[in-house]
């Protein structure tokens, strides 16, 4: 498994994604899409219906007029909102290193994934539990300098 800048106060996140699908595909947790986060979350792309569906593409913290574009291009019920659980595989995790090889600056994580399920399978999970990210700042907590 693979953790982001998220934390789980139910602690359900990772259970989920694990029973949902088989454990040699991998497989992200993502929430139901929500035009108003999509500028702070990688967008994904479905196809299939249902709980589990399968990641066709990903558009990285999109502004509102590509946010825009893909809702009507691909319809509400086909986007999900990344939400930084992921179960890797070896075959994934040789794809990801040979990325990284190849790649001057750092390599993006969702973007490598994102091109991985262009010709691999990855099963997208929708959770409904809340995850906090902690790398969007929350409106009641005061920022404070040089923390």
């Amino acid at each position: 498994m693979v953790f982001a800048d998220n934390v789980d106060p139910t602690h359900t996140a990772l259970s989920t994604l694990v029973a949902a699908t088989p454990s040699a595909i991998p497989a992200v947790l993502a929430t139901p899409f929500d035009a108003g986060a999509a500028s702070s979350h990688g967008v994904i792309v479905c196809t299939d219906e249902g709980p589990v569906q399968r990641m066709a593409g990903l558009v990285e913290k999109p502004d509102r007029d590509e946010t825009i574009r893909l809702e009507a291009e691909c319809g509400i019920a086909n986007l999900r909102l990344l939400q930084g659980r992921m179960r890797v595989t070896p075959r994934l995790l040789r794809y990801l290193a040979a990325v990284a090889q190849t790649t001057i600056s750092e390599p993006k994580f969702s973007l490598a994934l994102a091109s991985y399920a262009r010709s691999h399978r990855v099963d997208v999970v929708t959770n409904t539990q809340p995850l906090t990210d902690l790398g969007v700042p929350s409106p009641t907590r005061e920022l404070v300098p040089g923390h």
